[in-house]
């Protein structure tokens, strides 16, 4: 993967304080950057949360304890506890 050189800084820089390899380095921040834009798109109303949680292959109850862990206030509604257990369902069936 080519980076911009801006991106090479950055890498640089967590490679500093967190003293890990960069590939590992790299694959958190796509990891984190991929959650942040799952939950971006569910508080911007893009996505239920149903479908967030689905795009990171979280469940509905893994999905909220990332809100509850990053303090993020959700707006869940009739329609995404029902979405959420029929997901479920489908998982036991």
């Amino acid at each position: 993967m080519r980076a911009e050189k801006n991106i090479e800084e950055i890498l640089n820089k967590i490679l500093k304080t967190k003293h890990k390899e960069k590939s590992d380095i790299i694959r958190e921040l796509i990891n984190n950057g991929s959650i942040y834009l799952a939950i971006e798109g569910y508080v911007k109303g893009k996505y239920s949360i149903g479908k967030a949680a689905n795009l990171e292959n979280l469940s509905f109850s893994e999905f909220m304890d990332l809100f509850s862990e990053l303090k993020i206030a959700s707006k869940v509604n009739k329609e995404d506890i029902i979405e959420g257990f029929e997901n479920l369902k489908k998982l036991v069936e």
